[in-house]
């Protein structure tokens, strides 16, 4: 069974109320890479557009989460061993991606450079992949973007085993360990959001773009911000 390095890039940090927009795979025994921009069906947060580069162009056209996922497991082919920096936050949201998709995962477990290099370089103000690419002098073509951060973060991998050689650490620290992810449970959105969010979605005519389906309460918020900020307010009575 083969190390995987993954990464995504998302549209914040709450696998719950938050979508992925790019997933980014690579097998290192094989060469392999997996890499596709994921619809988050719904507006892109200028703050990711800055951090990543990523444009709400280069996804008008992206298959939806579901049909990425099952493309991912697929390229997986039963490799379960997934390596990352901070690798809970990919797993987080994988795991909430498919079950709001009704896609059952394999139980992954994981390698955490971020956690090795916490152990292994304490003295270091910063540990972030950018900080650590810095320190070993690794090269990393498009930082934030999900399959330039995976393999960057399995060449940060073989430079911290190296380092643990120098350093005498245990082997057990770079062993896979079980990924868990348990969802907040999450109020359903109120009668008085889905209709304020219909009428916004009818009124700019944006019913083939988003969905006001299966939101929950805090996931509808932020949507009905996002749409009035972008768009503008409506006419709109109850």
């Amino acid at each position: 069974m083969g190390i995987v390095a993954i990464d995504l890039e998302t549209t914040g940090i709450d696998p719950a109320a938050e979508r992925i927009i790019e997933i980014g795979a690579f097998k290192p025994e094989s060469g392999e890479i997996f890499r596709s921009f994921v619809s988050p069906k719904r507006p892109l947060p200028a703050k990711i557009t800055e951090l990543t580069g990523i444009t709400e162009d280069m996804l008008s056209d992206a298959p939806e989460e579901a049909a990425v996922i099952e493309q991912l497991l697929e390229f997986l082919d039963g490799d379960t061993i997934l390596l990352g920096h901070n690798i809970s936050f990919d797993h987080g949201f994988l795991t909430a991606a498919g079950e709001r998709c009704g896609i059952t995962l394999p139980e992954f477990s994981g390698i955490d450079t971020l956690r090795i290099a916490r152990a292994l370089l304490p003295e270091l103000p910063s540990k972030s992949l950018g900080a650590m690419c810095s320190y070993f002098s690794i090269t990393n073509e498009r930082a934030h973007r999900a399959f330039e951060d995976a393999k960057t973060a399995y060449v940060l991998y073989e430079c911290l085993v190296q380092l643990k050689e120098e350093k005498g650490a245990e082997d057990s620290l770079f062993a896979p360990g079980p990924l868990h992810y348990e969802q907040k449970k999450q109020e359903p959105m109120t009668k008085k959001q889905r209709s304020f969010l219909n009428a916004i979605l009818v009124y700019h005519k944006l019913e083939q773009q988003y969905s006001a389906d299966n939101l929950t309460k805090s996931e509808a918020s932020r949507l009905i911000d996002t749409l009035l900020f972008t768009y503008g307010r409506v006419p709109y009575s109850h």
